[in-house]
């Protein structure tokens, strides 16, 4: 086996060069009630533990998002189709729709939980713990239900700024 050289680390590591080689899942995270309703794209989860059911999600600590969330105490996240890079960009804009507006890109689950329509899967969790770390908070949310949607589509992943279907 023959080893790499690698050029000296630098002063400071540029983290986000870095992490645009790791390919992530998207998939947009919906909080809150009626008009205080938000909807944003995130590709920073992971499931942390099946017993019980856990994920972590990421949020800018200053962003609506975070302020919402933190109020509601829960969250859905839906795992976005490789068809639906459209709604990836939308949820992630600065003019995303908002309260009332998300109605028309949510349906109601049996549970009462809300699913956005096209998606692979949704969770829908409760915030067992938060974890505030430098510009961001780390939500852990136990999940209380999911429902899987059409897979035949693929998911949607995000990998060097670009956005694929797998």
């Amino acid at each position: 086996m023959t080893r790499g050289t690698y050029p000296a680390a630098p002063a400071e590591p540029d983290l986000r060069s870095v992490m645009r080689l790791f390919p992530t899942g998207v998939a947009v995270l919906l909080a809150g009630r009626g008009d205080e309703t938000v909807a944003t794209t995130v590709n920073s989860l992971t499931s942390v533990t099946l017993e019980p059911p856990t994920v972590l999600v990421s949020l800018r600590k200053y962003s609506r998002a975070h302020t919402i969330t933190s109020a509601a105490g829960g969250f859905c996240l839906s795992f976005l189709s490789g068809l639906q890079g459209d709604h990836a960009r939308l949820f992630a804009s600065r003019n995303k729709p908002t309260g009332h507006e998300l109605e028309k890109y949510f349906g109601i689950a049996a549970d009462g939980g809300r699913i956005l329509d096209g998606a692979l899967a949704t969770l829908h969790c409760t915030v067992s713990t938060t974890h505030l770390e430098g510009d961001h908070c780390l939500f852990l949310g136990r999940v209380t239900a999911a429902h899987h949607g059409d897979t035949d589509q693929g998911a949607l992943l995000f990998h060097q700024g670009r956005m694929a279907s797998v």
